[in-house]
């Protein structure tokens, strides 16, 4: 396969891998592959030594990586002065110390040549203050040491890695404010729907799950969601449908559905309450296609919620 095929490919799975950390792993074999190694890993290390953890890695046995953390992390002769490189420039071993001065190190002699390991190529990607996060090839030696080539691909693949890794910040902060906005709406004793503007649920809490499965009340049903009721249901469409309308025609207040002509045991009448949910920011909030309309659904009602004995609302 030409290198240019090849590179594209690795290129397209780094950036998949900014969405789906699972593919990372992946990601570093194609790189070590790609530059001739025997090892990688995506990692991050203290300018002090004091500390270093490795984000993924390909090639090193497990054993080895908790020696590195426990004993050789302080004598990596490569730190402090590899953290002090711009992000994005490629650098070997050799840049901070000769290759006679590193096979006189304990770190190469009880470390890397246990392993067959010869030498390696990084490339800081992000630095702060007090630590870096790095990519390292780690050549063995069927590969030899680092030479010219080997930098020409690192130099390739290196701003691709930078930019996915921006990326995964940005997709790993949505996703945490999504399971903080999940943990939340499942805390509550009310049902909550999230509905698009074709009527499909598109999420439901805990309490609006176990309604929808109980199929009593409420359903998804092949066009949509709908009420079991036939009077509630056309209520419930007719709210759905206002969707269509402008964002200025929408009621702010919502509107209330009686779900069921039953009494509860509490005298009460199970009813849903459906809102229109604005999107103020497209571009940082979720894609129009999705949640459009929210319903509460009351399972245990609480106070403020829960309709007067003999309400029809």
């Amino acid at each position: 396969m030409l290198e240019s095929e090849v590179l594209s490919a690795l290129i397209a799975t780094i950036y998949d891998a900014a969405i789906d950390p699972e593919l990372w792993p992946q990601v570093l074999e194609g790189i070590r592959d790609f530059i001739c190694g025997c090892a990688a890993n995506f990692y991050w290390q203290d300018v002090s030594k004091e500390n270093a953890g490795v984000f993924y890695c390909v090639g090193i046995d497990q054993s080895f990586l908790d020696s590195y953390f426990q004993t050789y992390t302080r004598l990596n002769p490569l730190y402090p002065a590899a953290a002090f490189f711009t992000p994005g420039d490629v650098f070997g071993a050799d840049a901070v110390l000769s290759r006679q001065d590193l096979l006189q190190t304990r770190f190469y002699n009880e470390w890397m040549r246990p392993q067959g390991m010869v030498d390696s190529i990084c490339a800081n990607l992000e630095k702060s203050v007090g630590s870096v996060a790095a990519l390292a090839v780690i050549r063995g030696e069927r590969d030899g040491p680092v030479d010219d080539e080997a930098k020409r691909r690192l130099r390739l693949v290196v701003p691709h890695m930078i930019r996915a890794s921006s990326i995964g910040h940005v997709v790993a902060e949505h996703m945490k404010g999504k399971a903080v906005l999940t943990d939340a709406l499942d805390r509550l004793a009310a049902g909550v729907l999230l509905v698009d503007a074709a009527g499909r649920t598109v999420f439901a809490n805990a309490v609006a799950g176990q309604l929808l499965n109980a199929g009593r009340l409420l359903r998804n049903g092949p066009a949509g969601l709908a009420a079991t009721d036939v009077a509630a249901n056309r209520a419930l469409q007719r709210a759905l449908g206002s969707l269509g309308r402008s964002e200025a025609a929408f009621d702010t207040v919502g509107t209330a559905i009686l779900l069921s002509s039953e009494r509860t045991n509490a005298g009460s009448r199970m009813c849903c309450r459906s809102h229109p949910a604005r999107v103020r920011n497209p571009r940082l909030a979720i894609p129009p296609s999705l949640p459009s309309s929210c319903a509460r659904l009351p399972s245990t009602f609480p106070p403020r919620w829960r309709p007067s004995r003999g309400s029809t609302s």
